[in-house]
C-alpha cells in the first residue's frame, strides 16, 4: 500500500521545468545586448515621480504588470502572478491604474522605475511592490537589469531584503524555468543566460523595502541571440 501511494505521489507531481538559468556577470552581459532601458528619456523627478499607465513600449521590448490571461494576487502587500498567460504573449496592465512610477532615485545616481503594487503610486507603500512583465519582440538568451532594495529605517534595524523571483516563458507560453536573487542592500547587479530562449519574463518579489529596476538590458539582434 505504501508503495502504490508512493508511486501515486510521483506520478502526479508537477513536472520539472526543462530550460536552465545562469548567473552571469552584468558588465559581460551588458556589453553584449544592444536593447537598453534606462528611464532617462522621462522627466527627472523627486519621489513619488510620475505614474506610468503602460503597458510601456521600447524598441523590442514591452513592460506591463502581467502577462495577458495571468492573475495578480496580493498576498502580505505583494503582488503575486498565477495562472497561464494566453497567446501571443502581451506584456498587460492588469486592470491597473498604472504599471509604474519613474522618480530619480538616490542610489542609482538617476531615473528608475518602482513598481507599483496594491497600494498604488498614492502611497509610499504601494511604491516598489508590484510584478511586471517583459515582453520581447523576438527571443532572447540574454537578460540583465541593477535592481535596488533597501528599507529605511532610523532606528537602525532594517530587515534584510527579500527574495526576488524571475520566471522566463518560451513563445508557446509556457514555463521554463525559474530564477531567484537575493539583493543586498543597495544596488545588485542581475544578469542571466537562459535556454531555451524566452520570450517573455515576469518578475515578482517579496522584499519589505519595495524595489527599484534600472538599466535593463536585453538582445536586439537576431531572435534567441
Amino acid at each position: 500500500m505504501i508503495r502504490a501511494l508512493l508511486a501515486g505521489a510521483i506520478l502526479a507531481a508537477p513536472p520539472a521545468l526543462a530550460g536552465s538559468v545562469t548567473p552571469v556577470e552584468y558588465d559581460d552581459m551588458a556589453a553584449q545586448l544592444s536593447g537598453h532601458v534606462d528611464f532617462e528619456s522621462y522627466p527627472t523627478l523627486p519621489e513619488p515621480g510620475l505614474a506610468l499607465t503602460g503597458p510601456l513600449v521600447f524598441p523590442g521590448l514591452s513592460i506591463g504588470a502581467r502577462l495577458r490571461g495571468q492573475s495578480i494576487e496580493s498576498t502580505d502587500g505583494f503582488e503575486l502572478l498565477t495562472g497561464q498567460p494566453t497567446l501571443p504573449l502581451i506584456a498587460d496592465i492588469g486592470g491597473k491604474a498604472a504599471v509604474l512610477a519613474v522618480a530619480f532615485h538616490a542610489g542609482f545616481g538617476s531615473t528608475a522605475g518602482f513598481p507599483l503594487g496594491p497600494d498604488g503610486f498614492a502611497q509610499r507603500s504601494g511604491r516598489g511592490e508590484g510584478a511586471l512583465a517583459f515582453v520581447f519582440d523576438g527571443t532572447i538568451t540574454g537578460f540583465a537589469l541593477k535592481l535596488h532594495a533597501d528599507y529605511a529605517d532610523p532606528l537602525g534595524a532594517r530587515p534584510q531584503p527579500g527574495p526576488v523571483m524571475l520566471t522566463f516563458f518560451a513563445p508557446s507560453g509556457h514555463e521554463t524555468a525559474r530564477h531567484t536573487v537575493t539583493p543586498a542592500h543597495g544596488v545588485t547587479k542581475i544578469a542571466v543566460q537562459v535556454t531555451p530562449p524566452a520570450a517573455a519574463i515576469t518578475l515578482t518579489h517579496r522584499d519589505p523595502g519595495g524595489i527599484a529596476i534600472d538599466d535593463i538590458r536585453y538582445s536586439l539582434d537576431s531572435p534567441g541571440s
